[in-house]
């Protein structure tokens, strides 16, 4: 028998076998969505391969992608204007545009003229023989650059013997007197500041490692090892360290810091293979200046973070490394996190699904939040608002679109799977929201962390060129020398003149005070400029 004639008759029985096919329906469905979720998740573990190893690094498109859907290197680039549906459109600030064509030389070099005649023969008339008459001139110009010279600089310092008069030899003054010599930062340095402030530029502001820059030297007449640098930046080093702690006093004050860090191969005990260590960098304000801070550590632990942040009371900016998540309430401390390391998971999810789904949703989120953030902060600087104002604008205005991006968290959080990169990404943002969303309270907080990544880079630049430090020694000189530069560039100073200026004056102060006027954040960049011109 088939059909409906093979079924029993008895109700009980009847409903055994509906709750039986019920459950081979329910395991039936369960196995077909573990297989599509493991099929989704390989499909995007391949996919984020094939991005790695042969996709573009960057998440910018090439102008011939639908502008709707262009990415930018980072978030606070987002400027989607042709976006439907979830994007606002904001009212941008009016701005100058860049002019296009060669960048204008300096026009304060000194200028040479060179005239360019025709002999006599060649300005005769060719008729009477007269010399044709000079009836004006044509001008053009040309940059000279004079390759490195060294120049041996001999200080003469003259002595000067006991007075002859009667009444000196009881005066009780020193028999023998010499002129002064120069105020060096390195005393008993073959340098000069200068050469010094040359040297250091190179290193720690143009990433050139100081065996290139050896080989350099070497070709302008200067025979020094990289040893000898080496050597040398260690006692400017020493010579800068006052510098270097009242810079690690003035940040701790700062309303608002932000950290990361980054690795770093240092040499051990002079021997055996470079081991794993860390470059810890903090960005605070004093009087909304910036100040850098670069410190060295063995690890990345988070009891190293408890001693940077030793006196901090304020908020602290992190991307969503765990080893910061403990300091929240304590001291104080109240933790804020990155949108641009949330939005970047979106990015990668978005990238591996083909550029297309729901990830786009999110990024366009977190879009409106950087466009918003970026009118109201532009009108800030323009003068046109004043804090306040700008810190209720973006309360109430960034505030609604928080609560979208809240609510379109959960929604999808119930039916993404969790294995997937968008699920991941979720999860995530879900994790760091609370965190996150709490840069609206103070006017130096922005969306991201970027400007204290964007302090890393130099750093980062030079250990490619130079791929490991010598000892843990110099790996803490090289964070004070980066701290010092780093906040120089960020006030405006020419890293160069800055140096010059400080190496000049610095062996000269005695006192505190005078040490504090010499801080990169507290000296204005046209005196150091001037100093070199």
């Amino acid at each position: 028998m088939t059909g409906a004639a093979a079924l029993p008759n008895d109700i009980d029985t009847l409903k055994a076998l509906l709750l039986e096919r019920d459950r081979v329906i329910l395991d039936r469905d369960r196995i077909i969505r573990e297989i599509t979720n493991k099929l989704s998740w390989s499909e995007e573990k391949l996919q984020a391969l094939e991005l790695r190893y042969f996709g573009k690094k960057s998440e910018k498109y090439t102008p011939g992608e639908d502008k709707q859907n262009r990415l930018f290197d980072e978030a606070e680039a987002y400027a989607d204007d042709s976006a439907q549906g979830i994007i606002e459109k904001v009212a941008v600030p009016a701005h100058e545009r860049k002019k296009r064509g060669r960048k204008p030389k300096i026009d304060t070099l000194p200028v040479h003229e060179v005239i360019h005649e025709l002999p006599d023969h060649d300005r005769a008339c060719t008729c009477c023989g007269e010399t044709r008459p000079e009836i004006g001139e044509d001008r053009t110009s040309e940059f000279d650059l004079v390759p490195a010279h060294v120049m041996k600089i001999v200080h003469v310092r003259r002595k000067y013997g006991p007075c002859t008069c009667e009444s000196f030899a009881a005066s009780g003054s020193r028999s023998i007197i010499v002129a002064p010599g120069p105020a060096k930062v390195v005393p008993g340095s073959d340098f000069t500041n200068r050469t010094i402030a040359l040297f250091l530029t190179g290193k720690f502001a143009d990433a050139v490692p100081f065996y290139r820059m050896a080989k350099i030297l070497d070709r302008a007449g200067l025979v020094i090892s990289r040893a000898a640098l080496c050597k040398l930046a260690m006692s400017v080093g020493r010579s800068v360290a006052d510098l270097i702690d009242l810079m690690n006093r003035d940040i701790v004050r700062s309303p608002v810091m932000l950290m990361d860090e980054t690795t770093l191969k240092v040499l051990r005990n002079g021997e055996g293979p470079p081991g794993k260590s860390y470059m810890w960098v903090a960005l605070g304000y004093l009087d909304g200046k910036p100040i850098h801070r670069f410190a060295y550590h063995a690890g990345r632990d988070g009891a190293f973070a408890d001693t940077l942040l030793k006196g901090f009371s304020g908020y602290l900016q992190t991307d969503g490394y765990g080893g910061y998540h403990h300091l929240a309430g304590v001291g104080g401390i109240i933790h804020v996190s990155c949108f641009a390391h949330m939005r970047r998971k979106f990015v990668e999810a978005w990238e591996v699904a083909g550029k297309k789904g729901i990830a786009k949703e999110a990024i366009d989120l977190i879009a409106r939040i950087y466009r918003i953030e970026n009118e109201l902060r532009g009108s800030m600087e323009a003068g046109t608002i004043d804090a306040s104002v700008f810190l209720a604008a973006r309360k109430e205005r960034i505030g609604k679109v928080f609560g979208e991006f809240r609510t379109w968290l959960m929604d999808r959080a119930l039916v993404v799977a969790p294995e997937n990169k968008l699920g991941k990404a979720i999860a995530y943002a879900q994790h760091e929201f609370d965190d996150a969303i709490r840069f609206i309270e103070h006017p130096d907080l922005r969306p991201d962390t970027n400007l204290v990544e964007n302090s890393i880079r130099p750093f980062v630049i030079g250990r490619k060129n130079y791929l490991f430090s010598g000892s843990p020694r110099g790996a803490h000189t090289s964070a004070g020398l980066y701290s010092l530069i780093q906040t120089a560039k960020a006030n405006g100073h020419e890293p160069f003149a800055y140096l010059c200026y400080l190496f000049d004056r610095l062996p000269l102060c005695t006192t505190d005070q005078e040490r504090e006027a010499l801080l990169p954040y507290r000296l204005d960049p046209s005196t150091s400029k001037a100093y070199v011109a």
